[in-house]
């Protein structure tokens, strides 16, 4: 019996850890999907990577449009554009703590299905942030890496930095 996915917060390892490509397009891993799917609602996320899950595994789930939930199978940015956005995110895996961080406003994703199948996504706005975010995960890159300002939770992301022995951008 496969075990139960545990939902993982900063500074958890796991979320500094180059995730592992994805070679199985099984009923394991659309079972894993199906439940990260669940988890990310739950959790009222709108994406969601492998490592909050505590899964090496590239795999993301994501929901920026209610109803809609997609999974990438090993996505990778191909393309991302010279104009940037700034927004407010936060993140599953760091609860109470949002900041802003410059993104890309449009990117291009390549990634698979669940039955290995290759596409390719163009995204923008919301879409491309919700998918870089996710993505930076599967490559040990966090929210808070990005950061240009702490809006809320600053104390809180102190505590766990200093816990980490983590330095970011702005405390350095």
């Amino acid at each position: 019996m496969k075990k139960k996915l545990e939902f993982t917060y900063y500074p958890n390892p796991i979320l500094r850890q180059k995730c592992a490509p994805i070679v199985d397009f099984n009923d394991e891993i659309k079972s894993i999907a199906a439940e990260m799917i669940e988890k990310m609602h739950e959790h009222k996320g709108i994406g969601l990577a492998g490592p909050q899950v505590g899964l090496n595994q590239r795999i993301i789930v994501i929901e920026p449009t209610p109803g809609e939930p997609k999974v990438l199978l090993n996505p990778e940015i191909t393309a991302s554009s010279k104009d940037w956005q700034i927004g407010e995110e936060g993140c599953l895996s760091f609860p109470r703590i949002y900041g802003l961080v410059p993104r890309a406003k449009s990117i291009t994703v390549r990634y698979q299905d669940l039955d290995g199948k290759k596409h390719k996504l163009k995204a923008n706005k919301l879409l491309a942030v919700v998918l870089a975010h996710e993505i930076d995960h599967l490559n040990q890159i966090l929210f808070i890496d990005r950061f240009i300002k702490v809006n809320q939770g600053e104390e809180d992301l102190k505590k766990l930095l200093k816990e980490s022995k983590e330095k970011i951008n702005l405390y350095e």
